[in-house]
């Protein structure tokens, strides 16, 4: 495995640049470092010293985790990547989840087999709902 997957979080500039990458908005600095001050788990995977890949988990850390802003930069995707950063953050959510707890997240369109290896289900599902955003 030529990359390296470590529980840290990015620097503002390795996580704005990461994002342009793959195709998703930037934000200015002041804004993606408060979003990361504000996060309390985060894994990264570099390539040497570049960041190629990450996932955060945000929410109480007991009841409620929400799996967000998983990305591989195209340069390394197909790589196992992806998926060795979610085998790290399914880790920590076990390790740490209430009985009762709920992960969620929201995938892209296309991406949603490879959540479920990890036990995601597509919603609604029975008694829970459909899932639901807002875009600001």
């Amino acid at each position: 495995m030529p990359y390296r997957i470590k529980e840290t979080k990015p620097t503002a500039a390795e996580w704005m640049s990461l994002r342009a990458s793959v195709g998703w908005a930037s934000f200015p600095e002041d804004v993606a470092n408060k979003s990361l001050d504000a996060t309390p788990y985060c894994v990264c995977a570099f390539d040497g010293e570049s960041l190629v890949g990450m996932g955060r988990v945000l929410g109480d850390g007991v009841f409620t985790f929400y799996i967000g802003n998983v990305m591989v930069a195209p340069s390394h995707q197909g790589e196992g990547i992806g998926k060795a950063i979610m085998e790290v953050i399914m880790k920590h959510v076990d390790k740490n989840a209430y009985p009762g707890a709920i992960a969620g997240l929201l995938s892209i369109n296309g991406f949603e087999d490879f959540y479920k290896q990890f036990g995601f289900v597509e919603r609604p599902h029975g008694k829970r709902g459909s899932g639901m955003s807002k875009e600001y």
